[in-house]
C-alpha cells in the first residue's frame, strides 16, 4: 500500500494520529518516520525505501553517524542557550524539553549511548558546566566563550577582588580603632584605681613611728605658733586684787567706820546710862 499524498484526507488522518510523542523504539531515523506500533515498525523496515535507504548508509556508516551527532549536538545547545542561558538545569529535565520537537534527532542515532555521556563530552569540551546534585541529580549550564562574555567576567572578577581589598582595609582600620578604644578604657580603669588607692591612703591615719615613739603627724608637722591672743567682750566682771576691797565688802562696812579707819582714829564705845 502506497503513501497516502501530501494534502489527501488519509494524510491529514496520519498527521494527526502521529502528533505528539511516540515511541522511540518505532522510529527510523535514516527515513524521519515515526510508526505506531510494531507492526508498522516491521512493515517498514522491509519496505523497498528504507532497504534502500540502508544500503545507501552501509557505504559508510561513521559518516552518517557523525552527522546525527553533529546536528544534535547543535539542536541542543542552541536550545539551552535561548532557553536558559546560564542558569543551572536539570539534565533530564532539559533533555524531556528538547525532544517535544517532533523533528529533532534522537540520540540512537549519535555516537552517544546515554545522556550522561552526552553531558560529559559537553564538560570535557568546555561547552557546558556540569555538576551533581543530590536533589536534581545531574546538573548543565550553557558556557558563553564570546569575548564579550570573556571581557565581562574579568571585569566582574575585578570589581569582586576590589571590594575584597577594600572589605579587607576596612576591616583592619575597625581593628585599629577598637584596639584604640580598648587602651584609653584601659588606661583611664588604672588612673581611677590609683586616684582610688590614694584617697583611702589619705583617709586611713598612719602608724606611729616605732623608732622615735612619736606619732608620725608629730614628726612631720612643722612646729606649733603661739596662739593668737582673744579679745572678750562679755560683761563677766574680773577679779579685784586681795588688797581692795570689792562691791561685796563695801556693803558690809558703814560709811563712818570706813571713814575712821582711814583717819586712824579709834572708835569710843558709848555706854547707856
Amino acid at each position: 500500500m502506497g503513501r497516502a499524498e501530501v494534502g489527501s484526507t488519509k494524510h491529514l488522518a496520519n498527521q494527526m494520529k502521529s502528533k505528539g510523542l511516540q515511541r522511540l523504539r518505532w522510529w527510523c531515523e535514516i527515513c524521519s518516520k515515526q510508526c505506531r506500533d510494531a507492526n508498522g515498525f516491521k512493515c517498514h523496515v522491509q519496505s523497498e525505501s528504507h532497504v534502500r535507504q540502508m544500503q545507501v548508509v552501509g557505504e559508510n556508516p561513521q559518516k552518517y553517524i557523525q552527522g546525527f551527532s553533529t546536528d544534535f549536538q547543535r539542536d541542543f545547545i542552541s536550545l539551552l542557550r535561548t532557553a536558559h542561558g546560564e542558569k543551572w538545569v536539570g539534565a533530564n529535565r532539559f533533555y524531556n524539553e528538547y525532544i517535544r520537537d517532533k523533528e529533532h534527532v534522537h540520540m540512537n542515532a549519535t555516537k552517544w549511548s546515554s545522556l550522561t555521556e552526552f553531558v560529559k563530552h559537553l564538560g570535557r569540551e568546555g561547552i557546558v558546566n556540569a555538576k551533581e546534585d543530590e536533589k536534581d541529580g545531574l546538573m548543565i549550564a550553557w558556557r558563553d566563550t564570546s569575548a564579550a562574555a570573556i571581557k565581562r567576567r574579568e571585569e566582574i572578577r575585578e570589581q569582586e577582588l576590589a571590594e575584597a581589598r577594600s572589605g579587607a582595609g576596612e576591616d583592619k582600620m575597625l581593628k585599629k580603632m577598637a584596639q584604640r578604644a580598648r587602651e584609653e578604657a584601659e588606661a583611664k580603669a588604672r588612673m581611677a584605681e590609683a586616684r582610688k588607692a590614694a584617697q583611702k591612703q589619705s583617709e586611713s591615719p598612719p602608724a606611729d613611728d616605732k623608732a622615735s615613739g612619736t606619732p608620725a603627724e608629730e614628726k612631720d608637722a612643722p612646729e606649733a605658733e603661739a596662739a593668737p591672743v582673744k579679745l572678750s567682750f562679755g560683761l563677766k566682771a574680773k577679779a579685784l586684787p586681795p588688797n581692795k576691797a570689792g562691791l561685796g565688802q563695801m556693803k558690809k562696812q558703814s560709811v563712818f567706820k570706813r571713814a575712821r579707819e582711814e583717819s586712824g582714829e579709834k572708835s569710843v564705845k558709848k555706854v547707856k546710862l
